[in-house]
């Protein structure tokens, strides 16, 4: 009876049916940039979106994503996404299909600020831990049951064993931190946000909180050296701010160099960039080989990217800039603007990347059974699907069977699927 009623009910809400379109973002420049696709995940306070924008800036591919998204990017040969209600990666193939969850051991719930997967299918995860310190056996007025928040970091093999654990408690001296005010009741130590495989197989993270990049041992977990912040180790060479401040995306490079996107918050004054630098790691030197500032003088406070192309243009994503939506610039080595786009004010996108990965199957929405076309067969499994009180929210149905784009498998996609099958 009720799928009875879908199907008359259809006949008399084509007219008032809508579909949510896509975000209205506006090309600024495009000229001539790398020629690969681009991966984004954008947010804004009502709506989140997962998309692949293609090389002639077309929407190739994209869903409502709701609370799934976090860090959407190309990790090896799968599409890695965050699943923020869970706490737990979720992997995807060029099918549309989530192959895999993966989630830290023991007690500890992953961070979503960066993932991992390493070229024999093993992965690293970061989380984070609370624990009650007496500060005052650390310092003078420190607090006897402050909560310290710290950084954790996870290696697994292919298989989801634990092999590494990296504490910091373990491996590091609070008492260094005399950037931070370890007096508080509470104690924000550590906010990590980004995880790399060094060239020598050690580990770089990005320890935002108090602008420093961490080298750790990867298999003892000894600290091999710190850059920037509190206990810095390195001189910095030719870089006007002597060093970076509030960073996100810190990653090795092909020539052997680091970049990163450094936010700037504590620049005097404000200013964000993309950096290179060539790292002397027995000398202790670092010296600033490339940067670009935007010419409008952009300040993401929060958030942001940069990735090295293999053209040498680099693609950056500025955070979150005030009463600005996200804006992605993509420059050439000369420093000259190739592509930008602009996202509506309310936007923000916490990571952008560019890359050849495609999908493997078709990019019709609706073709829900798989043919290369839509038509009365695809109509009957829309139909069959939103009487299913089993209803699956992974890519693929959102993909295929979400047509209004609202996360819900309703009448609605019905009437969409029918509008798609008489006009199109």
């Amino acid at each position: 009876m009720r799928r009875s009623i879908i199907i008359f009910s259809l006949f008399w809400s084509l007219v008032t049916a809508q579909s949510r379109e896509y975000i209205d973002f506006q090309v600024l420049v495009n000229d001539n940039p790398y020629s690969a696709n681009i991966f984004i995940h954008s947010m804004s306070m009502d709506s989140r979106y997962m998309a692949v924008i293609d090389p002639a800036l077309n929407i190739a591919w994209y869903i409502n994503s709701g609370p799934l998204g976090l860090d959407f990017k190309v990790n090896q040969e799968l599409l890695s996404y965050f699943h923020k209600p869970g706490q737990f990666w979720i992997l995807m193939n060029e099918f549309m299909i989530e192959t895999d969850t993966l989630e830290c051991a023991g007690q500890y719930l992953a961070d979503y600020h960066d993932i991992q997967i390493l070229d024999n299918g093993g992965y690293l995860l970061q989380t984070f831990d609370s624990i009650l310190v007496d500060m005052s056996t650390v310092l003078e007025g420190g607090d006897t049951s402050a909560m310290v928040h710290l950084l954790i970091i996870q290696e697994f093999d292919s298989i989801h064993s634990l092999i590494f654990e990296w504490n910091a408690w373990d491996h590091l001296d609070i008492a260094d931190y005399t950037n931070l005010d370890l007096t508080q009741n509470k104690i924000v130590w550590m906010h990590g946000n980004s995880i790399e495989i060094d060239i020598d197989e050690n580990i770089l993270i990005s320890n935002r909180r108090s602008s420093e990049v961490i080298k750790i041992d990867r298999y003892s977990g000894a600290v091999i050296w710190r850059m920037g912040g509190p206990k810095n180790e390195f001189l910095f060479m030719d870089d006007p701010f002597l060093g970076f401040s509030k960073q996100h995306d810190v990653r090795r490079i092909d020539n052997g160099n680091i970049t990163l996107f450094d936010n700037g918050n504590l620049h005097d004054p404000p200013l964000s960039r993309a950096v290179e630098y060539e790292i002397d790691e027995d000398e202790r030197i670092v010296t600033l080989v490339w940067d670009y500032e935007h010419p409008d003088g952009y300040v993401g406070l929060a958030m942001g990217s940069v990735q090295r192309l293999p053209n040498q243009n680099t693609l950056i994503n500025w955070g979150s800039i005030s009463d600005q939506g996200a804006i992605i610039t993509e420059v050439d080595h000369n420093k000259n603007i190739v592509l930008e786009i602009q996202y509506p004010s309310q936007y923000h996108s916490y990571k952008v990347r560019k890359s050849q990965w495609e999908f493997a199957t078709n990019l019709l929405v609706g073709d829900t059974n798989m043919d290369n076309m839509v038509d009365i067969m695809d109509l009957n499994y829309i139909v069959d699907h939103s009487l299913s009180d089993d209803i699956e929210m992974d890519m693929f149905h959102l993909f295929r069977f979400d047509l209004n784009k609202d996360r819900i498998f309703d009448e609605t996609d019905i009437v969409q699927i029918v509008e798609n099958i008489l006009f199109d």
